[in-house]
């Protein structure tokens, strides 16, 4: 199978599985949301960013560096596999011994209980990370997607018994356990890799290097993700971090559809590939242009019509979620383009790249956070905004230039849609202030016009589509 065709089987696997992820949580979302209170999420937000931030620690991500590797000695993939198993129980512990003390700084008991259950997630993690490394290099994205697909159902139907049964937060906590368990136990049975006891410090000292590397950019990325939950949490409430966190559960799912899957499955085809840029250049600019086609625009007018759309499947409770959720699409569009363009820095072995961009992002949004938390939520998300678009042109001034590629020729690949994004949500808000729709109405406008930005789009632009393509293989 040419690369071409891998990137696209691949990437429309795990985009249908995160697919049905999302039609899942259509069903399960709104009827959680009417079961659960906003405290019950925003426990679970407290927690959730320290668990995320410890698991960084446990992967230290030698799972992708151990992409990586081309050779047929096991020693390095046994290595790693051991120092993550290792990490990982030691980590889950801490976390576990740590939670008393947690809760009691955030004046919220029920999270010491919930926090230290959470923490069997990261062993579970760990154990899972060095053979799903081995089925992502070598393409074995339908076992991926039915490990995957399995555990989603699994875990929904747990979290919703649980819900029912009026376990409140708890129903949650099982989701994540269930979750990681599952995807465990699939990965082992279905993947390529079992363990042996074999360990060689030599064999893995090149993927300790690079993987801290990356561990630090994105233990960064996670840590400033953390202090933003628990300042919110801490100085608003549980009640608006659950609002904020539900905007941004929306938010990020074009990330979830999109772009996090054609990362992944680009990466092993990309990696290594640092000797040839042009190569790498044209797949840059190809990622982004289509990337830009299929989410600024639509996230655009999703954003446009997000009363609408968190009235019929929330309820009006969580109307405050949907203002927040229309304050941070415009960076929530921009951030997925613009990011997978980390997968090719990766791929040319430069992950200080990264970690430097992690860092100088963080800092920029601390002290903007920091700011403007003592106000409200939405002082909070037009500040995210703001300082995420001007980070943005940042990023690119440092990661095009090591791809062969000026700002120019980016512009070139992504600067019409966003244009057109602009545009259409104009005129989406025009045509509702003179017609008074309904909320299935406004939502089927809005899904009408973003169908039609990207088909047309599309059409426009199948002769440098098919061009690039073309060069590619």
């Amino acid at each position: 199978m040419s690369p071409v065709k891998k990137l696209v089987t691949g990437t429309a696997l795990i985009s249908s599985v995160n697919a049905l992820r999302l039609a899942v949580q259509l069903v399960s979302l709104p009827l959680l949301a009417r079961l659960l209170n906003p405290e019950d999420y925003g426990v679970v937000a407290m927690a959730m960013p320290i668990l995320l931030f410890v698991m960084l620690f446990a992967d230290s991500g030698l799972g992708v560096s151990l992409v990586r590797e081309k050779t047929a000695d096991m020693t390095a993939w046994h290595s790693c596999f051991w120092l993550t198993a290792g990490l990982g129980a030691g980590l889950s512990l801490a976390l576990a011994a740590l939670a008393p003390s947690f809760a009691h700084w955030m004046a919220e008991p029920t999270l010491a209980a919930v926090m230290a259950s959470l923490a069997s997630v990261i062993m579970l993690q760990s154990l899972t990370l060095v053979p799903g490394a081995a089925m992502q290099q070598q393409a074995m994205f339908s076992r991926i997607a039915i490990a995957e697909i399995i555990a989603i159902l699994l875990s929904v139907g747990v979290a919703i018994a649980a819900a029912l049964n009026g376990l409140g937060v708890w129903a949650l906590v099982w989701q994540q356990i269930v979750m990681y368990a599952v995807r465990l136990v699939l990965t082992a049975l279905l993947g390529p890799y079992r363990p042996r006891l074999v360990f060689a410090w030599q064999a893995a000292r090149g993927h300790v290097v690079f993987g801290w590397t990356l561990l630090a950019a994105n233990a960064i990325g996670f840590g400033g993700r953390s202090v933003e939950s628990i300042m919110i949490g801490k100085f608003r409430g549980a009640a608006d971090l659950g609002i904020y966190g539900m905007a941004f559960q929306f938010a990020r799912l074009p990330w979830m559809i999109v772009t996090g899957p054609l990362q992944f499955v680009l990466y092993p085809l990309v990696a290594g590939a640092h000797s040839d840029i042009a190569k790498l250049r044209a797949q840059a600019l190809l990622a982004s242009k289509v990337l830009a086609t299929l989410l600024l625009a639509p996230m655009a007018l999703i954003g446009a019509a997000g009363v609408p759309i968190f009235d019929l499947l929330l309820s009006e409770k969580w109307r405050d979620a949907a203002y927040i959720f229309a304050l941070i699409i415009p960076a929530m569009a921009v951030q997925p383009v613009t990011g997978v363009l980390g997968t090719f820095i990766l791929a040319i072995g430069r992950p200080e790249i990264q970690l430097r961009l992690t860092l100088q992002s963080t800092i920029l949004w601390m002290a903007c956070l920091s700011s403007a938390v003592w106000f409200d939520l939405t002082t909070v998300a037009i500040a995210y905004t703001v300082s995420t678009l001007a980070f943005s042109v940042w990023s690119l001034k440092v990661m095009l230039p090591l791809l062969g590629c000026s700002l120019k020729d980016y512009a070139k690949a992504v600067g019409g849609q966003a244009i057109l994004a602009i545009v259409m949500a104009g005129t989406y808000w025009a045509i509702t202030q003179i017609w008074a729709l309904g909320d299935v109405f406004a939502i089927l406008l809005a899904v009408v016009l973003a169908c039609g930005c990207v088909g047309i789009s599309l059409l426009l632009a199948r002769r440098d589509l098919t061009e690039s393509l073309r060069a590619l293989r």
